[in-house]
């Protein structure tokens, strides 16, 4: 991979995704992209970018999809859940008891 390769990734990345990447993570794209620039046909990273760069918003899909760490952890993490329950909650049915209406905004989050 080319430096400006890596640099259309990086920019690409945070474009798309936000996903901010250091100067060192070199390792981390060729570890998550050969085998996709592989499972298309491509020779290596630099065609992948080429595809990008022809226009390939699927390739970019698939990129942004195979950089991103998919985590859902949190929702297996009791302890937020149990504080807002205990805690977070009973506390706004305070405050707000006398509207009986309570707003909630959840936004999507990795």
């Amino acid at each position: 991979m080319t430096p400006s390769d890596y640099e259309y990734l990086r920019k690409l990345l945070k474009d798309q995704s936000g996903l901010d990447l250091s100067a060192d993570k070199q390792y981390l794209i060729e570890s998550r992209l050969v085998p996709l620039s592989r499972k298309a046909g491509l020779a290596g990273i630099p065609e992948l970018v080429q595809k990008m760069k022809a226009g390939s918003a699927t390739m970019v899909a698939q990129v942004v999809e195979a950089m991103t760490t998919n985590e859902t952890f949190f929702f297996r993490d009791k302890l937020p859940f149990e504080h807002f329950r205990t805690f977070i909650m009973p506390s706004l049915l305070a405050t707000r008891a006398r509207h009986k209406r309570i707003r909630i905004w959840c936004a999507a989050a990795s």
